[in-house]
């Protein structure tokens, strides 16, 4: 049988036109769907990166939380005295005559668990026998920071009463809400570093009389409801973390009206400001 000839150079030539054909095919599939700066048309372009502060251009910035700390491990444990209580703070802890001290003192001695002040303090004018505290007229935030190690050291507390920050906005401040409520928490975690085993019961910062403070050009009665915001949602998580931390909120319970010279409350309002401590730590007292 007669053999056929092979065309190898005409099958080989068929060979390379489908190669050629099948890439340009797939080239114009690529280039079809490709704008002239190579990327896909109709893709969707990045976005721009979210800013921190979703406040309208403009307005006043919304305060933001400080981030949470490590919370403990296992359940809060129950408050079980009142002895050793330092209360800590500026002028309005000084108070008048004692200020809040004075009707907390009382009031928790119908608990009967055992209450007394420490303090490195002594203010003769306190109406109770017991007249010990660490109100230090003037101080602000970062004053307290600077003692908090020596006082829980000498004094071992069982229990802080913290109510500080008014002296960061009363007449002047360059900072933000967010910064002095940082600085704030960061009080907080000082105190559980020195003193672990103590309950911090964290009051908001009473109100002010409305006046335009400088450079910020803001309003410090707003300032302090701003800041007030982020002490308690700071407090709070703290709370949720089984960390010995109570909100205190004497704000709720005064107004303008109680405060004598726009900044400090009056003798009669800070039984109000007693009032709020006292239920705080009963609670403490009486939870499981």
């Amino acid at each position: 049988m007669k053999n056929q000839p092979v065309y190898v150079g005409s099958r080989l030539s068929g060979l390379m036109r489908c190669s050629v054909i099948t890439t340009l095919t797939t080239l114009l599939l690529i280039l079809g769907g490709c704008g002239s700066n190579g990327a896909p048309v109709n893709s969707p372009q990045p976005s721009p990166p979210p800013t921190d502060d979703p406040s309208p251009p403009g307005s006043t910035p919304i305060p933001t939380p400080t981030p949470s700390p490590t919370p403990l491990s296992g359940p809060t444990p129950r408050l079980l005295n009142c002895s050793n209580i330092l209360p800590v703070g500026d002028s309005i802890t000084l108070g008048v005559n004692g200020g809040y001290r004075n009707d907390l003192y009382t009031g928790l001695q119908q608990n009967n668990c055992g209450v007394s002040y420490v303090g490195t303090l002594f203010d003769p004018n306190t109406r109770v026998a017991d007249k010990h505290h660490e109100g230090h007229a003037g101080f602000n935030i970062d004053n307290i920071s600077a003692y908090i190690n020596s006082w829980s050291a000498s004094q071992q507390p069982n229990i802080i009463l913290l109510m500080i920050g008014t002296n960061d906005i009363a007449w002047w401040t360059a900072k933000s809400a967010n910064q002095i409520a940082a600085s704030h928490n960061a009080l907080i975690d000082q105190f559980e570093a020195a003193s672990p085993d103590a309950w911090i019961f964290v009051a908001s910062l009473p109100p002010e009389t409305s006046t335009i403070i400088q450079p910020n050009n803001i309003d410090r009665a707003v300032l302090v409801q701003q800041v007030n915001i982020v002490i308690r949602t700071n407090v709070e998580s703290r709370v949720a973390q089984g960390q010995r931390v109570r909100f205190v909120d004497v704000n709720s319970v005064l107004t303008a009206a109680d405060l004598y010279d726009g900044i400090h409350p009056t003798e009669a309002a800070h039984a109000k400001i007693a009032a709020k401590f006292l239920e705080e730590i009963r609670f403490a007292l009486s939870s499981q």
